[in-house]
């Protein structure tokens, strides 16, 4: 049931935001690549045709055949990932009931329970908002973070259970060899670790001989069942080696150990870096970790106090220990936390106490009500309005129940519902993938460029951007010193550049962040477009009223206006012409509107034009052009999908 709650908070609006860069087009290329390939490249990844050894192949596998079924939308292509990085909570909640079982039967005086704190642990990491966001991106941490649950369950299952715990133990290490190799080896020697001295009893000479002598008569069995589980994963690598040689241990090398020693691609924060995801992610669940690891401390003499005060001291020293830093390293301690934090918030349910919640909860809501209203009277922008209210309420409403004595239950739920009816308000907002506001986006003229004659050259002013030859259908390279003539150039700006001319300009989004034009050139002959219209920029949109700031929902729409056959002369003869809605982008009202979807119906092609900001704007383009206004309520979804936020 708890699993079923959470594919309903993860899963909706995948597709609502294009993929970012980097991991997630280069990973859906290399999928594609498997999709399109008859024998599946015989199992060797390749990205634009080449190699592709950074990575090995278990994810892509898995969305190349979400790809053959369902076609390359970014719902396809995070339905996967998203879908594995789910198990994680009940993975979680298995460890904290398994712990529980080896503490009561180690010490008769234990007081924990078994489900309360497993369902505790559960909602917890359910409702971590980076546990959340990441898993739903096509990425390979979400799928990861499952495999590593799953092997430090089997792990603790060899206690009582040596056969099915090594199998699944095995498994997961081979899951984790066809994700990330090096993370198998340092979570699988954490998981060892932890699990031996969570196992090993800290009084009683008799009882820790007989568990040894136990695990000695059954070492063969345990052995035998864990190499069975990792067969896949060591097949694999063996055949890659067979294949690609000394190049096939680049994975292991630079990119895998080679990241504990040295700093790749200028990521080197340090430790700046996870210190500043625990703090930006972990909220309000933070609250609790000093009461969980009191707990936990206080627990030190039982399997379950040892072991989380272990894994967590392990992770942390996994993630603190590499020179190269990404925010996304830091993914693998969530599920620790959540372990420290559940009998914290199981106790406060259990006793009925507040356990001195009541104040920073307080000020945590007011800050977010503060914000709530400072978006509402458009003072700030780029905060997402409903989730900031959604929290805030339930934050405040539940303080106010804890300090002033009232149901620890009740304000517990009332924190718990308002946290995950924001999280899935934030999920229908852009926002939700902000890493797309600190660049231009490369959506739109990804799609133009895919229009252009494959034996044209294009490139790209300044660095790679992997999202733009994912959209563009072709690997767009950055542009040489010396680059042959002629050409298309993405660059971003207004003016062209010496020896260009402007193609088509895409003005920048109104949503803040360091976004900018981004523009389509042809650096050639310049009788090339003298027949062609100048290029156009596209009007601004018309200003939104303060009532539909305030009160416009992400799934709400309102009518608009259509342009008239004179607004759209160039844009709209060249949709006409050529059926494809990204040549018709100043028929879309402005730079905060753009082409959704292409829709195809007999006697009539159409295109959906909406705003990536706020969702407000809906509108719907046809050859000809329909002369009336069409407003669109929340029930009604965009053809070819019956529900909103599949779109």
């Amino acid at each position: 049931m708890l699993w079923l709650l959470t594919c309903v908070l993860w899963l909706p609006w995948l597709g609502n935001v294009p993929l970012r860069d980097w991991d997630e087009a280069d990973i859906a290329r290399t999928a594609l690549e498997f999709a399109q390939a008859a024998d599946l490249n015989g199992l060797l990844p390749t990205r634009w045709g080449e190699p592709y050894l950074n990575k090995p192949p278990g994810l892509h596998l898995l969305v190349a055949l979400a790809i053959r079924t369902g076609g390359t939308h970014e719902v396809v292509l995070r339905l996967v990932p998203a879908v594995l990085s789910t198990a994680a909570v009940p993975l979680v909640v298995l460890i904290q009931r398994e712990l529980a079982l080896q503490s009561r039967q180690s010490s008769p005086q234990f007081r924990g329970s078994a489900a309360g704190e497993g369902l505790a642990t559960g909602l917890i990491l359910m409702t971590t908002l980076p546990m959340a966001r990441h898993g739903r991106l096509l990425m390979l941490d979400g799928a990861m973070v499952s495999a590593t649950l799953l092997l430090w369950w089997g792990l603790l299952l060899l206690r009582r259970r040596p056969r099915r715990g090594a199998g699944l133990a095995g498994a997961a290490c081979g899951a984790l060899l066809l994700l990330k190799p090096p993370a198998a080896t340092a979570f699988l020697v954490v998981g060892l670790a932890t699990t031996l001295l969570a196992a090993l009893p800290m009084e009683g000479k008799r009882q820790r001989k007989t568990l040894l002598q136990q695990w000695r008569r059954s070492w063969h069995t345990m052995g035998c069942w864990g190499l069975l589980g990792c067969l896949p994963g060591l097949a694999w690598h063996g055949w890659h080696l067979y294949s690609r040689g000394d190049a096939a241990l680049l994975m292991w090398g630079r990119q895998g150990f080679g990241r504990l020693v040295q700093v790749l691609e200028g990521h080197d924060q340090g430790l700046a870096v996870p210190a500043f995801e625990l703090l930006k992610g972990g909220w309000p669940w933070l609250l609790l970790l000093p009461l969980g690891l009191q707990l936990a401390w206080r627990r030190r003499r039982q399997p379950a106090g040892r072991w989380r005060l272990a894994i967590l001291a392990g992770c942390l020293g996994v993630v603190l220990s590499l020179k190269t830093q990404l925010p996304w390293y830091s993914h693998i301690l969530w599920p620790p936390l959540a372990c420290v934090e559940g009998p914290a918030l199981a106790r406060l349910w259990r006793e009925r106490r507040t356990g001195n919640l009541g104040i920073p909860l307080l000020l945590l809501g007011l800050v977010l009500l503060l914000a709530t209203v400072l978006q509402a009277l458009a003072l700030v922008q780029g905060l997402p309005l409903w989730p900031l209210l959604s929290a805030g309420v339930g934050f405040v409403a539940s303080a106010i129940a804890l300090t002033g004595g009232w149901s620890v239950r009740w304000a517990l739920g009332v924190m718990v519902v308002g946290w995950w009816v924001a999280l899935l308000c934030f999920w229908a907002t852009p926002l939700w993938l902000w890493e797309l506001n600190e660049t231009w986006p490369t959506h739109a003229v990804g799609h133009l460029v895919r229009t252009l004659p494959p034996e044209e050259l294009v490139f790209i002013q300044g660095t790679d951007r992997p999202s733009l030859s994912w959209y563009g259908g072709r690997l767009i390279q950055p542009r040489p010193a010396q680059a042959p003539r002629p050409h298309h150039l993405v660059a971003p700006g207004e003016q062209p550049l010496s020896g260009c001319q402007l193609q088509t300009l895409f003005p920048p989004s109104p949503q803040p962040g360091r976004q900018e034009p981004v523009s389509l050139q042809w650096c050639g002959p310049e009788d090339r477009t003298s027949h062609e219209q100048a290029p156009q920029r596209s009007p601004e949109p018309p200003p939104q009223p303060l009532a539909w700031r305030t009160l416009g929902l992400p799934w709400s729409y309102r009518g608009v206006r259509q342009p008239s056959q004179a607004s759209c002369t160039g844009g709209f003869s060249s949709y006409c012409r050529s059926h494809l809605c990204y040549f018709f982008y100043p028929c879309c009202f402005g730079s905060s509107l753009m082409p959704i979807s292409k829709v195809s119906q007999p006697g009539m092609r159409a295109c959906i034009c909406g705003e990536p900001v706020s969702s407000l704007t809906k509108m719907k383009h046809g050859c000809p052009l329909p002369r009336h206004t069409t407003k669109h309520r929340a029930t009604i979804g965009l053809w070819p999908y019956p529900w909103g936020f599949l779109v």
